[in-house]
């Protein structure tokens, strides 16, 4: 659900979890109204007030627990991504300086792995947990052309260097797909849910004595719990939805028609 949830626009995704929180709100007013007469909701008025507050600080307990969660994780897929791009480059520029052919089929080797990684592995990681299979056959393509390369190396430094841009290489990969694979629990995402009709439904029993007023703190309310369902969903995948890793680090520097993307096959 989250999956499908997190690919709408970030403004779809908001006014949807708006409208059905108002839906909500409006029906448990009604609710309200009809279950308990206006005297027995005057009486229980304060007890009221202290339940919403207990309810409302367990929910913003929990959702900045979440959200910084969330924000910590999409900040180490981002540095993952650029760890990628310096060891990349690194390796690139390294290898330039290896003897003919070795130098143009390291090279050629790396940018074949920059094109998998950009076109094939971060799309794949958008819907799934794991590496692309594609993008890790062309990391041992490039692992068994610098291995080749070996004994006709002249500078055994650059040549070290090179392999071990390499390990560098692949340890920034392991950790962008480790990112891509720690989504939000089900279960916790239930908890938030019931949390959030918790809030909206106590705060709905509320007797404000004034109609117009009880309207305007369940919309304010109901704002608040769409702002924050919006931006833990957003926040759930790296690299799919409307709050997505960017791949540019992995762009610069390269041109454009060798990291030109062609769309999958219908």
């Amino acid at each position: 659900m989250i999956e499908w949830l997190a690919r709408l626009p970030i403004a779809v995704l908001f006014l949807g979890l708006m409208l059905a929180g108002l839906v909500i709100a409006i029906v448990l007013t009604k609710l309200a109204e009809r279950a308990f007469d206006d005297g027995t909701r005057t009486r229980t008025s304060t007890s009221m007030t202290t339940v919403v507050g207990v309810v409302a600080g367990l929910y913003a307990v929990l959702i900045a627990f979440v959200i910084v969660n969330e924000w910590q994780a999409f900040n180490s897929a981002e540095a993952q991504v650029s760890n990628e791009s310096a060891a990349l480059s690194s390796t690139y520029i390294s290898a330039g300086v290896l003897p003919e052919p070795s130098r143009t089929e390291v090279q050629r080797a790396l940018l074949a792995y920059d094109r998998s990684v950009v076109c094939d592995e971060i799309p794949y990681l958008g819907t799934h947990e794991g590496p692309s299979v594609k993008t890790r056959q062309a990391l041992q393509h490039v692992f068994n052309v610098v291995a080749e390369a070996q004994p006709v190396v002249r500078n055994q430094a650059f040549y070290d260097t090179t392999v071990k841009g390499l390990y560098d290489l692949a340890q920034a990969r392991r950790g962008r797909i480790n990112s891509a694979s720690s989504p939000l629990p089900n279960l916790l995402l239930i908890v938030i849910s019931i949390t959030s009709l918790g809030l909206i439904a106590a705060v709905s029993a509320l007797d404000t004595q004034h109609r117009g007023w009880h309207m305007v703190i369940t919309v304010a309310l109901t704002f608040i719990v769409a702002l924050n369902l919006t931006l833990v969903i957003s926040l759930d995948r790296p690299f799919d939805g409307a709050a997505k890793v960017s791949d540019s680090p992995l762009r610069e520097g390269v041109p454009a028609a060798i990291l030109r993307c062609t769309p999958p096959a219908r």
